[in-house]
């Protein structure tokens, strides 16, 4: 669900990413730009392989994930970048995406997918990144010692907010309140 408001953003196609998401207007870093919402289905559930899709879910839990209405827009369209200009934040339970720098009018909404490292278990590996930025890794899977980071910092972070409670098979529901820009942290940068 975007949190802009709707002249702010358009989905249009991309050369070779399929859909994305562009902004019409400026943006300022720390402005919060949506809530992944979804149906929550379990892990166990879910055949990644399978999904024919696209990679659209997203983490909730050891035991869930969020999957999203993909008939209506929303901001499982932004696409993987490399050296992304938004990042993620988990805020009561919900993970909300957010600008991590000023985005200018025309520019993409791009986002890391933090997947974790490629060790084998992605067989026949189709996170091939695109994105085309100078630090460009060729895929969306993280390294090793970026995986762990990431995971050390989530992990801190969780600890400090209020889980959403699961609900296997129903929708996860929008918060009554939303902040409208998220605090800088080092990490973000450690990671891009």
């Amino acid at each position: 669900m975007f949190l802009l408001k709707k002249d702010s953003w358009e989905i249009k196609e991309t050369k070779e990413k399929g859909l994305g998401v562009f902004v019409k207007k400026d943006i300022k870093a720390g402005t919060v730009i949506g809530d992944y919402l979804g149906k929550v289905i379990r892990i166990a559930d879910f055949d990644l392989d399978n999904d024919k899709k696209g990679l659209f879910s997203m983490y909730f839990t050891d035991e869930a994930l969020i999957y999203p209405d993909l008939t209506k827009p929303g901001i499982h369209l932004l696409n993987h970048s490399c050296k992304p200009n938004c990042w993620i934040y988990v805020y009561k339970g919900h993970t909300l995406f957010f600008a991590l720098r000023d985005i200018k009018q025309g520019e993409e909404l791009t986002i890391s997918y933090l997947l974790s490292p490629n060790d084998g278990t992605c067989k026949n590996c189709t996170h091939h990144c695109k994105c085309k930025s100078v630090n460009c890794s060729g895929t969306m899977h993280l390294s090793k010692d970026k995986y762990e980071k990431w995971q050390e910092f989530q992990d801190k972070e969780r600890k400090k907010t209020k889980t959403a409670k699961v609900n296997f098979g129903k929708n996860l529901q929008k918060l009554s309140f939303y902040p409208k820009t998220i605090p800088n942290n080092p990490i973000y940068e450690l990671l891009v």
